[in-house]
């Protein structure tokens, strides 16, 4: 058996440090982990007999969060780009569609193929992978970043958008998500992997519009 220790970035939460275990769930010769989000990071052993370090790595780099240092096993994820605007776009969850999708578009995802969200704010597909593009009308909920959105939502769990936000920041002296989100919500929720558009934890985010509405002041 092997114990190694991996410097993790981009958690932020026990939903990001949830998404991480997911995927080292899915390796065979795990025997033992813990990835805490507080300390950015992670201790895994595992049977070399079975797995090696890089192939742990690789699968961890496949999701948001990846290994600090290994930026060349995070290009070994070959992201193909969106058919619409040639743009590369990032992996999510297939578990997010559920929540995104119109009932009438639920059949077009497949369980065993790997799905994409294109990022380019100007392009109008939403989802896509080599055989198949998603409009962004045929969403249930619009995706903030996206030119034309009506209602800009920062923290979907919740359902807490950028007005709601600076409401809570300028007219109530408010600061944090956890702060901003119980402000709204009796009983706060964190599910990103199951309702943020991008499968990805929306506290980067939420704290830069929070900072904005600060820097308004």
């Amino acid at each position: 058996m092997k114990t190694i220790k991996l410097e993790i970035k981009g958690m932020t939460c026990p939903t990001c440090s949830a998404a991480v275990n997911k995927l080292v769930e899915q390796l065979d010769g795990i025997q033992n982990k813990e990835v805490n989000h507080v300390t950015d990071d992670a201790k895994i052993e595992f049977d070399e007999n079975l797995i090696s370090e890089e192939e742990i790595i690789a699968k961890i780099n496949e999701g948001h969060y990846k290994v600090v240092g290994q930026e060349d096993l995070v290009n070994q994820v070959d992201l193909p780009h969106c058919p619409s605007c040639g743009k590369k776009g990032a992996l999510v969850p297939n578990t997010i569609f559920r929540a995104m999708l119109k009932p009438e578009f639920s059949d077009l995802i497949k369980a065993e193929s790997k799905h994409f969200i294109c990022l380019n704010p100007d392009c109008n597909t939403a989802y896509y992978n080599e055989n198949l593009s998603i409009d962004k009308t045929n969403l249930k909920r619009e995706i903030w970043f996206k030119k034309g959105t009506k209602r800009k939502i920062i923290c979907y769990c919740n359902n807490i958008d950028r007005e709601q936000i600076k409401d809570a920041v300028q007219n109530h002296g408010l600061e944090t998500w956890e702060e901003i989100t119980s402000h709204y919500r009796k009983k706060v929720i964190e599910k990103c992997d199951l309702l943020n558009p991008t499968g990805f934890c929306c506290r980067s985010t939420f704290d830069k519009v929070v900072n904005k509405f600060k820097n308004e002041n």
